[in-house]
């Protein structure tokens, strides 16, 4: 039988909670094996979300969007490019989250690397880049896993205008001083990151969401 390739959506812009029912219906399909490993690339209205370990005086006077990811607060907004990986994490039986989230982060790595960026992990989750002022965040991650299914993911952020929304709180409870950002098009990341996914996860086909949900 021959592999099938992942798939990769973009759905451009869409409402947070419209978007989260989504990640669960894609979690069943998953799961029930009737799609592969596929990622959700999406720009979010300015919203503010919170994980199962949120401290709240990291959000005082703040709206959230309580969701099962890990980590603590965080924003999403305009100017950031959100993937959302739908991908089995067993291997050979057993469940690889911190592998499978080793070849996430070093995609990440990779892709900004390649463009120029000097990009690391940090004490902190997240990646993060060497900055004249010292080193900044430049993307958030936060996962969850239903079984054997993961959902969630990361937040890059591609523009100054994503870093806004940071001021009003403690990103995963550091000063949001630390928060920065990339400057690269939408679809210049998407397509810089789909090459280094496929080192680490094999070949994307796009798919439109209408294909899966019909």
């Amino acid at each position: 039988m021959p592999v099938r390739n992942n798939y990769y959506i973009d759905l451009k812009k869409m409402d947070y909670n419209r978007c989260l029912e989504l990640q669960y219906d894609l979690v069943n399909l998953r799961g029930e094996n009737k799609i592969p490993d596929t990622i959700v690339f999406v720009e979010h209205n300015n919203v503010y979300t919170i994980g199962r370990k949120a401290d709240p005086k990291n959000y005082k006077n703040i709206n959230v969007i309580k969701t099962d990811r890990g980590g603590d607060v965080t924003y999403h907004g305009e100017g950031q490019l959100v993937a959302y990986f739908i991908f089995d994490v067993n291997i050979d039986g057993k469940r690889e989250i911190r592998k499978f989230l080793e070849k996430i982060e070093n995609s990440y790595i990779d892709m900004l690397k390649n463009n120029g960026y000097q990009a690391m992990l940090d004490e902190e989750p997240g990646i993060w880049i060497k900055t004249v002022n010292g080193k900044r965040k430049v993307a958030s991650v936060g996962l969850a896993v239903k079984d054997h299914i993961s959902y969630h993911g990361v937040a890059m952020n591609i523009s100054e205008q994503s870093i806004y929304g940071f001021r009003m709180i403690n990103p995963c409870g550091m000063n949001s001083e630390v928060m920065s950002y990339i400057n690269m098009e939408r679809e210049k990341a998407i397509d810089q990151l789909l090459k280094h996914f496929t080192t680490y996860f094999g070949k994307f086909e796009r798919i439109e969401l209408s294909d899966i949900l019909s």
